[in-house]
C-alpha cells in the first residue's frame, strides 16, 4: 500500500518500508502522479532537479531507481519497470490510497444518484477516512503541489457531498460540527455557508442562521467588496420568510457553478458564449503527446478548490496548444461558454482585466476600478478563461487573483514563462515531448515516441513524400533529442526536410547547436534558439532583413505595411520566402487585405536580432506608417465610413500600441502625443480610458511642441472624464489657455467645450453655458474639421436650456445640431443629438416623436458598438413606454439597461442630463401595475437579453405592442 494522502509512506507485509532520503521519495512521488502510465526520463529530470541538471543527474536517477526497486521489493506488488523513454511505477487497482479516495467518491455519488444514501454516506466515510494529513506533506516539489491541490480540491468536494447527505438524512448537528473547521479555513467559500445555514435553520436556528449570512456577508465585503452570491442571497431571503419547503426538501439550494462537479454543470446552459472572443488559433494539425496532459489539466479545471491554473514551460514547448486544446475539451462544463484572450499584443499590466473585460462581452471596463467593473459583469456568469503569453504582464497577476476571488463561478487557464504567484494558483509545467532512447534503432520504436511522431507528421505535410523509414528513422531521432522534444523547434526542423533530408540535417544541425546561442540561457532556451538559428541562417541576407524588421509588429500586419516599415524593395517574394519557412504565417484576411503575423517565440528572436541604429529606423517607419494611418482615419469616425473606420483601428490597435510605446521609449514623444489625439475618441468609444490615460500623461511629462501639449491635454481630459473623474478632467482648463496663448482653435475649442461639460457635470449651467458659447466660434474658425464638435456644442446649449426649464430655446438647438449631423452622415453626432431631442420631446409630451428618435438612436448605437450611449437609449424609451402603459416593457428595458451600465463601468455620457425623476416615477408605477414579483421578472428578463436581442425589442415595440 502507498500512501500520499499526508507524508509519504509505503507499507509491506512486515510493516513500514524505508523510501529512503528525501530525493528517493521525491522521485518515487514523480512516478505515483503518473501511476500506471510510463514517465519519461526527461519528465522526471524536470520534475525532481529542475531545468538545466539533466547532464549531472542522469547517473543519480539511475542509481535511485535502482535503489527504490529493491526497496519496494519489501512490498508486494509495488514494482518500477523500465519501458521507453523512461520508467513506469505498477501497482495493483487502488493501492494507492490517493486513487482509492477518488474512486470511493465516485462510488458515494453513484449510490446518491441511485437513492441510497446511506451506502453513499459510508463510502463518503470511508473516502475522507484515507486522509492524515495534506497530501504530498513533505514533497516540495512544484509537480507535487499541484497534485495536492487537485487532491485538496477533490476533499473538499467530498466533505460537502458528506454534508448533502448528512442534510438529506436530517442529521443537522452533524452537518454543524463537521462544517466547523471547514469554514474557518475557507471563510468565503459559499457553498459551505450555505449548507451551515440549511443546517441551523432545519435545527431550528433560525436566528444562528441569519447570522451566518451576516459574518460571510461582512467577510466578502471587506475582503473583495461584493455582496454574497445569488444562491446564498435567496437563501437568505426563504430563511427570513420561513420557507416551510426549506424543511422538506432533502437537497441543499444550488451551489454556484464553479464549486460543483463539472458532470453537473451543463443544466441551464445559455448563448452568451457566442459573445466570447476566442483569439487562440492553433496551427494546422493534430495535437501530438499531450492526451494524458490535456485530461490532467483538466482535472485540475474540474477537481482543485483553485481556480487559476498556470501553464508553465519554455518559449516554444506548447503551452499554447495544450491550452487551446483542454479548453476545447472542457468547454461543455461551462455553461456560458470559454473565451480564449492573447495577451501578447498587450504592453502594459492595467490593460489586462479590462481586456478580459472586452473579451467577455463588454465595451468599456476603464472605470476608476476595472476589477469591479469586470466582476461584476461576470459575477453570475459560469467561464473558463484563457490567458495565453501573460509572461510580460506579471504585475497584473493581483488584479486578476482579485477578479477571480469575485466571481464563483470564473476560471482561468493561464499560459506563462512564469506564475504568477498569487493565491489560489496551481502551476502546472509543461515539458518537453517523450524523446526515443538514444540507444534506439527499430524505425517502429523510435516512431512511438511523441516527439517522432511530431516531427514525421509536420515533415509529411512539407514533404508529401517523406516517410520514417531504416534509412533515416536514426537521424529523425538524433535530431528530436538534439531540439529536446519542443514542439516549435521540432515543427521547424520538420519544415525543412523538402530541402534537406534528416541524414543530411543533422550534421549541419550539430554545427550549429556547439557554436550558436549565448551560453547564458538556459539550455532548452539554446536547443530553442538554435533551432531558429538554423531557420533563420538558411535565409538569404535580404530575408533575413525583412525577417528581423518585422518584428516590429504586434497583432500582426499588411502587405502594405510590411512594404512601408520595412523599407525593402520586393518584399512580396520575400515574404513569401519568410512564409515558407513557417517563420511567418498566415493570419487571415480583411476583405481582399490579407494579413501575417509571427508565432510569439519567433517573433521574440526576430526582436532580439534587431539593434542599434537599424532598430531605431525601423520603429520611426513604424510610427510613421501608422501615424499616417491614423491620421487618415481619424476624421472618418465624425462622418461616412464611421462603422469602417471603426472597425480598421480594432484590427491595428496593437500596432498603434506599439507605435505609441517605441515614440515614449526613444524619445519621440512629439508623434506619440500626435498619434494619441488621433485615436482619443476611438478609445473613448471602445473604452480604452486607462490605455489612454496612461499614454497621454506621459506625452505630458515630457518637452513637446504647445500643439502637441494642448492635445495630449484635450485627450487626457476625455479620458478621465469618461471614467467619471472630474477632478482630473480640469486638465482641460490648462489646455484652453495655452491653446489660447499660442492660437490653437482646434485645440481650444476641445479644450473649453470639456471645461463646460465638466461645469456641466457638477450642475453649473451658467460657467456651462459661457463655456459652450464660446466653443462654436472656436469650431467655426476651424473650418470643415470643427463641424463635429460646433454639432455637439449647440446640443450641450440644449442640453442646458432644458435644464433650465426652456424646452423651446432646447428645442430649436437641438435641431440645429441634429440637422447639421444629418448632412455630415455622422452617426457619432447624430446620436447624441437624437438623446437630447428626445428628452425635449418627452418634457413637451410628444412621446410618439421621441419613441421615433429613440428608435434611430438605439440603432446607431448597436452599429456603433456604443453600449454605454444604449444603456442611456433604453431608459429614455422606458419613460416612454411608461407613458403609454406599456409597464411590463419599462420592466424589461430597464434591467437591460442596467445589465449594459454594469457591463461599460465607467460614466462616458457624463453630460447626458435626463429626468431621473421620470424614470424613477416610471418603475414605481411599473412595479405597482404589474405586482413586484412579475416586475421583478421582468427585469430579470432584460438583464438576460444580449445586446442585439435587446436593440431589436426596444425596436420593435410598435409592431409588437407587447
Amino acid at each position: 500500500m502507498i500512501r500520499v494522502l499526508g507524508p509519504l509512506e509505503v507499507d509491506g507485509p512486515a510493516g513500514p518500508v524505508d523510501v529512503g532520503s528525501p530525493r528517493h521519495r521525491e522521485v518515487l512521488a514523480a512516478l505515483i502522479v503518473d501511476v500506471g502510465r510510463v514517465v519519461s526520463t526527461d519528465a522526471l529530470h524536470e520534475r525532481v532537479w529542475g531545468d538545466g541538471a539533466r547532464g549531472a543527474t542522469t547517473a543519480n536517477l539511475h542509481a535511485i531507481i535502482s535503489r527504490l526497486r529493491a526497496r519496494l521489493k519489501a512490498s508486494d506488488g509495488l514494482e518500477i519497470v523500465t519501458v521507453p523513454p523512461g520508467y513506469r511505477l505498477d501497482v495493483p487497482a487502488e493501492s494507492i490510497d490517493a486513487v482509492r479516495f477518488v474512486a470511493l467518491l465516485g462510488r458515494a455519488r453513484s449510490s446518491r444518484t441511485a437513492g441510497d444514501l446511506e451506502l453513499a454516506r459510508q463510502q463518503v466515510e470511508e473516502a475522507l477516512a484515507l486522509w492524515r494529513g495534506d497530501a504530498y506533506a513533505e514533497v516540495q516539489q512544484p509537480f507535487a503541489q499541484t497534485e495536492a491541490a487537485r487532491l485538496a480540491g477533490q476533499r473538499l468536494a467530498g466533505h460537502e457531498l458528506a454534508a448533502d447527505l448528512d442534510l438529506a438524512l436530517g442529521r443537522h448537528d452533524r452537518v454543524l460540527a463537521d462544517l466547523a473547521p471547514l469554514v474557518a479555513e475557507h471563510p468565503l467559500r459559499e457553498p459551505l455557508r450555505v449548507r451551515q445555514m440549511l443546517a441551523l435553520y432545519r435545527a431550528g436556528n433560525q436566528a444562528d442562521a441569519l447570522a451566518v449570512y451576516a459574518d460571510v456577508r461582512a467577510v466578502l465585503v471587506e475582503e473583495l467588496g461584493l455582496d454574497p452570491g445569488p444562491e446564498l442571497q435567496r437563501l437568505y431571503q426563504r430563511i427570513l420568510e420561513q420557507d416551510d419547503t426549506l424543511l422538506d426538501d432533502p437537497r441543499p439550494p444550488a451551489a454556484p457553478a464553479a464549486t460543483r462537479p463539472a458532470d453537473q454543470r451543463t443544466d441551464q446552459r445559455t448563448d452568451l458564449g457566442a459573445d466570447l472572443r476566442r483569439d487562440i488559433v492553433p496551427p494546422a494539425g493534430e495535437l501530438v503527446g499531450r492526451a494524458d496532459q490535456v485530461a490532467y489539466v483538466r482535472s485540475l479545471l474540474d477537481d482543485s478548490a483553485q481556480r487559476i491554473v498556470t501553464l508553465t514551460g519554455v518559449g516554444g514547448v506548447g503551452k499554447t496548444r495544450l491550452a487551446h486544446a483542454v479548453a476545447t475539451a472542457a468547454a461543455p462544463a461551462y455553461r456560458d461558454g470559454v473565451a480564449m484572450i492573447s495577451l501578447a499584443p498587450l504592453t502594459d499590466p492595467a490593460t489586462v482585466v479590462p481586456e478580459v473585460g472586452r473579451a467577455t462581452g463588454l465595451t468599456a471596463t476603464d472605470g476608476l476600478d476595472p476589477v469591479a467593473t469586470v466582476a461584476e459583469h461576470l459575477r453570475n456568469r459560469e467561464l473558463l478563461v484563457v490567458l495565453d503569453n501573460h509572461e510580460h504582464l506579471l504585475e497584473a497577476a493581483g488584479q486578476v487573483s482579485r477578479l477571480v476571488a469575485s466571481c464563483p463561478g470564473l476560471t482561468l487557464l493561464v499560459t506563462s514563462r512564469a506564475p504568477l504567484r498569487v493565491r489560489g494558483e496551481i502551476q502546472y509545467q509543461v515539458t518537453p515531448l517523450p524523446l526515443p532512447a538514444p540507444d534506439a534503432a527499430d524505425p517502429e520504436d523510435i516512431e512511438s515516441s511523441a516527439a517522432v511522431a511530431l516531427f514525421v507528421e509536420r515533415a509529411e505535410a512539407a514533404s508529401p513524400g517523406f516517410e520514417l523509414d531504416a534509412s533515416n528513422a536514426a537521424a529523425v531521432g538524433a535530431i528530436c533529442r538534439r531540439l529536446a522534444g519542443i514542439p516549435l523547434a521540432l515543427e521547424l526542423a520538420a519544415a525543412r526536410v523538402r530541402l534537406l533530408p534528416p541524414v543530411a540535417m543533422l550534421p549541419r544541425l550539430d554545427e550549429m547547436m556547439a557554436t550558436s546561442s549565448a551560453r547564458d540561457l538556459p539550455p532548452r532556451q539554446r536547443t530553442m534558439r538554435t533551432a531558429i538559428d538554423w531557420s533563420h541562417d538558411l535565409l538569404r541576407p535580404e530575408e533575413q532583413q525583412l525577417f528581423r524588421r518585422l518584428s516590429v509588429f504586434a497583432g500582426g500586419f499588411s502587405l502594405d505595411a510590411a512594404e512601408a516599415v520595412a523599407d525593402q524593395a520586393d518584399a512580396l517574394s520575400l515574404l513569401d520566402s519568410l512564409v515558407e519557412h513557417s517563420l511567418v504565417v498566415p493570419d487571415g484576411a480583411t476583405g481582399d487585405t490579407p494579413r501575417f503575423r509571427m508565432l510569439e517565440p519567433i517573433l521574440q528572436y526576430a526582436a532580439d536580432r534587431l539593434v542599434g541604429d537599424e532598430a531605431l529606423a525601423v520603429r520611426a517607419n513604424h510610427r510613421s506608417y501608422f501615424g499616417a494611418l491614423a491620421a487618415a482615419t481619424e476624421p472618418r469616425y465624425r462622418g461616412e465610413g464611421t462603422i469602417e473606420a471603426l472597425a480598421l483601428t480594432q484590427r491595428e490597435h496593437p500596432n498603434y500600441v506599439a507605435a505609441l510605446e517605441s515614440g515614449l521609449a526613444d524619445g519621440d514623444a512629439e508623434s506619440t502625443g500626435r498619434l494619441a489625439w488621433d485615436l482619443w475618441l476611438f478609445w473613448w468609444l471602445r473604452g480604452h480610458l486607462v490605455e489612454g490615460r496612461r499614454i497621454t500623461t506621459a506625452v505630458l511629462e515630457r518637452d513637446v511642441p504647445d500643439d502637441v501639449r494642448v492635445r495630449a491635454l484635450a485627450a487626457r481630459g476625455a479620458m478621465t472624464f469618461a471614467q467619471g473623474d472630474l477632478e482630473e478632467a480640469r486638465c482641460w482648463v490648462e489646455g484652453a489657455a495655452l491653446a489660447a496663448a499660442t492660437d490653437d482653435p482646434v485645440g481650444q475649442s476641445h479644450c473649453v467645450a470639456g471645461v463646460g461639460l465638466v461645469a456641466l457635470a457638477e450642475g453649473d449651467l451658467e460657467a456651462a453655458e459661457r463655456a459652450m458659447d464660446a466653443t462654436i466660434p472656436l469650431c467655426e474658425r476651424t473650418g470643415d474639421r470643427g463641424g463635429w464638435l460646433w454639432t455637439l456644442a449647440h446640443v450641450w446649449q440644449a442640453t442646458i436650456a432644458l435644464l433650465r426649464g426652456d424646452p423651446e430655446r432646447a428645442e430649436a438647438l437641438v435641431t440645429l445640431g441634429l440637422d447639421a449631423g444629418r448632412r455630415r452622415h455622422d452617426p457619432l453626432a447624430v446620436y447624441i443629438a437624437l438623446f437630447t431631442a428626445a428628452q425635449v420631446a418627452i418634457a413637451t409630451g410628444d412621446t410618439g416623436r421621441a419613441r421615433r428618435q429613440l428608435e434611430e438612436g438605439i440603432a446607431l448605437s448597436l452599429e456603433t458598438g456604443d453600449l454605454a450611449n444604449l444603456a442611456y437609449f433604453l431608459d429614455a424609451l422606458a419613460v416612454v413606454e411608461s407613458q403609454a402603459g406599456r409597464h411590463r416593457r419599462v420592466g424589461v428595458l430597464h434591467g437591460a439597461s442596467g445589465r449594459l451600465r454594469e457591463s461599460v463601468g465607467a460614466n462616458v455620457y457624463g453630460y447626458y442630463k435626463p429626468d431621473e425623476a421620470l424614470l424613477a416615477e416610471a418603475l414605481a408605477v411599473a412595479a405597482t401595475a404589474l405586482g413586484e414579483t412579475e416586475f421583478a421578472a421582468a427585469v430579470d428578463e432584460g438583464r438576460r437579453l444580449t445586446v442585439t436581442e435587446v436593440a431589436a425589442y426596444a425596436r420593435g415595440l410598435q409592431a409588437n405592442g407587447r
